[in-house]
């Protein structure tokens, strides 16, 4: 018995293990603080059985905001996040342990006759005691670059959200119009059969009309299969299905007109960037770690334990034992290479993102630009026109100057630069989430609450009475 007591203290004192680990969910609230500093909002990591029900934001149309924290909450890529971190933390609570002890037992029995031998020795790595400190500090900084890294595709996944979201309302938006301009469509094509029918045009004309009606038509379901194809997309991403009752609001806020200077913006990028920090914290890991390499490289394993010996009916043998690897054709020169490649590696792919970072807010910054004075000019200069060129149409139709089929092409001109006008303003948001996709955090008058883009039914109204086929020639166009 105090052979064995003597080998389990053997064992103890081999079993060091280190500080303690910290635990994962401060390291998951750490992961979601990061994300809500550059999108407002906080991820909530999983609950078992949430249900979609138990969300509030689906009751009422889903706002952007709203639609980030559904993602946040339903999103299966959270709970892959999370378990990046939980097995990030699990090779963290390994290297703060040294291995387990090895135990060793032999019984021997000379077959020409004699005394039988048995042999027990237990023994531990001592390598694996003088490298726990630098094995702890390197996989520290391991899970801390993890924690940057699931960050980092948290924000990205509401980069993906806010333009999913985006396409999403400005489908909506387009085929709303395309509905009412089918409708409008509708009413022109029976007034062109009245007329056929009354000799009052002749059938080329009649057919030209008809196929302006299909044509609409087509128009019209082509948007509603556009939005078929985005909600399918949000959907994924909200992580709901597409047929559940759910909805987003059905207008686009104008976009903002406030210039964003390139070099500010740059420098901003530079330090949130959260993919550029875990770059650079692997950078300054693998330097360590080729530090510690370098350091050792001539250590290889060492055991120490305690071993006994005894014969039957006989004298009893007890003692350390020391097993020793002898560098002698192996000096490390392989790790040391391998690890001064890593850290060659992680140098040349940080300055890459560094660069490809100064480069995307570079073409965002200008994509912003050009997207928002394509919509100004939009509001500006084209909508007014073509809302002038349909009143005094209407003007000239009222005087019998001209035929008010001419009229419906130049309204048809009308709707065609509203949703010219709606589809900039949707490639100016998406622009605009480019851009702090490429920042990595949120810009400058993001806190703005802006006004809505006017709607398809102030734009095409449709009049509820009989006779609206009768007046339909006489509706004049809106002004933005």
């Amino acid at each position: 018995m105090k052979v064995w007591f003597r080998i389990a203290a053997v064992a103890a004192v081999f079993g060091i293990a280190g500080c303690a680990v910290t635990p994962l969910d401060p390291a998951a609230s750490s992961a979601a603080a990061q994300v809500k500093e550059r999108v407002s909002l906080a991820p909530q990591w999983p609950e078992a059985g949430l249900e979609s029900t138990d969300i509030a934001e689906l009751r009422e149309p889903l706002t952007f905001p709203a639609a980030i924290l559904v993602a946040f909450t339903r999103n299966p890529a959270i709970r892959r996040q999370y378990a990046r971190l939980g097995i990030a933390h699990g090779d963290l609570r390994d290297a703060a342990r040294i291995a387990n002890p090895t135990l060793s037992l032999a019984w021997l029995r000379p077959e020409g006759g004699g005394r039988d031998e048995t042999t027990q020795g237990i023994s531990a790595s001592f390598s694996d005691l003088l490298l726990l400190s630098a094995r702890r500090r390197l996989s520290a900084a391991e899970f801390r670059r993890v924690e940057l890294d699931v960050a980092s595709a948290l924000v990205a996944l509401a980069h993906e959200v806010e333009k999913a979201w985006y396409e999403e309302v400005g489908a909506l938006q387009i085929a709303a119009m395309r509905a009412e301009v089918a409708d409008a469509a509708q009413i022109e094509g029976e007034l062109a059969k009245r007329y056929f029918d009354a000799g009052n045009i002749d059938r080329l004309r009649f057919d030209l009309q008809q196929a302006e009606v299909a044509r609409t038509h087509i128009e019209s379901l082509r948007a509603q299969s556009d939005v078929t194809k985005s909600r399918e997309r949000l959907a994924n991403l909200l992580g709901l299905a597409a047929h559940e009752p759910w909805r987003t609001v059905d207008r686009l806020a104008a976009p903002p007109d406030e210039p964003l200077a390139r070099d500010q913006l740059t420098e901003r990028a530079l330090s949130q960037r959260l993919d550029l920090t875990a770059a650079r914290e692997e950078v300054a890991l693998r330097e360590d770690a080729l530090g510690v390499t370098r350091r050792w490289r001539l250590m290889g394993s060492v055991e120490a334990g305690v071993e006994r010996e005894r014969e039957s009916e006989g004298p009893e043998s007890r003692g350390p034992t020391l097993s020793l690897e002898l560098p002698i054709f192996n000096q490390g020169q392989g790790t040391v290479e391998r690890a001064e490649a890593r850290l060659l590696d992680a140098r040349a792919r940080a300055d890459a993102l560094a660069l490809t970072i100064e480069n995307e807010v570079t073409a965002a910054v200008e994509r912003l630009a050009l997207a928002r004075d394509a919509s100004e000019r939009y509001r500006r200069d084209l909508l007014p026109a073509t809302a002038s060129a349909v009143a005094r149409q209407q003007e000239q139709v009222n005087y019998m100057l001209e035929s008010p089929f001419e009229l419906f092409r130049t309204k048809r001109d009308q709707y065609d630069a509203w949703q010219a006008y709606f589809e900039s303003v949707r490639d100016c948001w998406i622009a605009h989430t480019a851009l702090r996709s490429a920042t990595g955090g949120l810009l400058p008058g993001d806190e703005q609450t802006l006004p809505l883009t006017i709607g398809p039914d102030t734009i095409a109204p449709i009049e509820e009475s009989p006779e609206k086929e009768d007046r339909m020639h006489e509706h004049n166009g809106d002004t933005p």
